[in-house]
């Protein structure tokens, strides 16, 4: 049987059927696809709250995936690595090559990973739905915006399958003065409405090739290692709970007689206190009382230590689509002291985002987030510890009212 599941951040579609899910764990989910569909077989669809799809022009460096992945870890509202992505080639009618791209969660891969080898359910295909929309638009010479309301409701700017962005909630006029000037139209592009009528996802999914050259070919690959780390972690644990009934099991009876013993002396020493026994034995002690002197505890202050923001390596990427943007945070984070400050562009986003490594002092984001006050700004992310970059500020086209 023919299965395409489709999953958002609380909810999976297989075939007909619908389930919750906490966003965490498949394997529950899985488990009743598996029951319920007697399916062996499916292709999995992401959408766009799991997933992550950017598009940009292929440069003169050599293309590789391995060039790709460092280019486009920085874009990402998430850490990604080789495991959690693919890429393809799109030639456009101008003859200009551009690279397609499309990751998901390093979490979400294993969590599905575990879910379906465990439930021996096989995969062929993981992908975005921007990538699938992104078909509709094969062999149009100029960007058109499509418009699909059922398991999400998305907005795409596509042009002839090359997917340049996905959103899900964004005014009218915002989104034809991106796509007019992104791709430098004179008139609005043309917007199509995709319905259920004329947009099979079954079968236009389960049309896509699985194999084939990789850069012609966008699908994120199950990790079957996995199943080895999960048995082994299986009997470790299987190891430890054995070992624990083993501890449980009493050796001998003499635990019985030593509690007996103990019980005997306790009322033994009970009646001889009753008695009086003890105070005839024991002289009487006169006890001084000696009351404490109390010294006031001095206060403490502790001067904060001094942040060296010049050895603090910050990037400021523009995702709000107006020249400028970061050009200005810049020049207030060099005002504030920082010395090592890069910009550049990103996919273009509606909000903004601050990531950062661990280490990097409060003193610091404080700063970062008083240069995007006037930008409406997610919940901050983490950088890796290998990221080249100590904090990385995005700012998306939504500004505080």
């Amino acid at each position: 049987m023919k299965t395409v599941v489709y999953i958002t951040k609380n909810k999976i579609w297989a075939g007909e059927s619908v389930f919750e899910w906490n966003g965490a764990s498949f394997d529950e989910v899985f488990g009743k696809i598996k029951k319920e569909l007697k399916t062996d077989g499916i292709r999995v669809v992401l959408g766009n709250d799991v997933s992550f799809v950017t598009a940009f022009k292929m440069g003169d460096v050599f293309v590789s995936r391995e060039n790709v992945l460092k280019m486009v870890k920085s874009w990402m509202p998430f850490e990604i690595d080789n495991d959690c992505f693919d890429w393809k080639t799109v030639t456009l009618s101008s003859k200009e090559e551009w690279i397609q791209v499309v990751a998901l969660e390093k979490e979400l891969l294993l969590s599905l990973s575990s879910a379906v080898l465990k439930h021996g359910i096989r995969v062929d295909l993981i992908t975005a739905i921007g990538i699938v929309l992104g078909e509709k638009t094969k062999d149009r010479e100029v960007p058109v915006i499509i418009r699909w309301n059922d398991k999400e409701q998305l907005s795409i700017v596509s042009v002839n399958g090359l997917v340049d962005l996905v959103v899900s909630e964004i005014p009218e006029e915002d989104l034809m003065a991106y796509a007019s000037r992104k791709w430098g139209l004179t008139v609005n592009p043309e917007t199509v409405v995709l319905t259920e009528s004329d947009f099979n996802l079954s079968e236009i999914v389960f049309s896509e090739k699985t194999k084939g050259d990789d850069r012609l070919i966008l699908n994120l690959p199950i990790l079957k290692q996995i199943v080895a780390t999960e048995r082994s972690e299986d009997k470790v644990k299987e190891g430890q709970i054995a070992e624990k009934n083993e501890e449980s099991k009493p050796k001998s009876k003499l635990w019985i007689y030593l509690l007996l013993l103990v019980i005997v002396s306790g009322v033994g020493v009970f009646v001889m206190y009753k008695s009086g026994l003890f105070e005839s034995l024991l002289p009487k002690k006169s006890v001084e009382v000696v009351q404490p002197s109390i010294s006031p505890t001095p206060e403490i202050t502790v001067e904060p230590s001094p942040v060296d923001l010049t050895a603090i390596s910050v990037q400021v990427l523009n995702g709000s689509g107006i020249t400028g943007e970061a050009a200005s945070i810049k020049t207030f984070l060099i005002e504030q002291g920082f010395e090592n400050v890069e910009t550049g562009n990103t996919t273009a986003t509606t909000e903004g985002i601050i990531r950062s490594k661990i280490e990097v002092p409060k003193a610091v984001l404080d700063i970062s987030e008083n240069s995007t006050a006037d930008y409406k700004m997610g919940t901050p992310d983490v950088l890796s510890s290998d990221s080249k970059y100590d904090l990385i500020i995005v700012v998306g086209s939504a500004k505080k009212l």
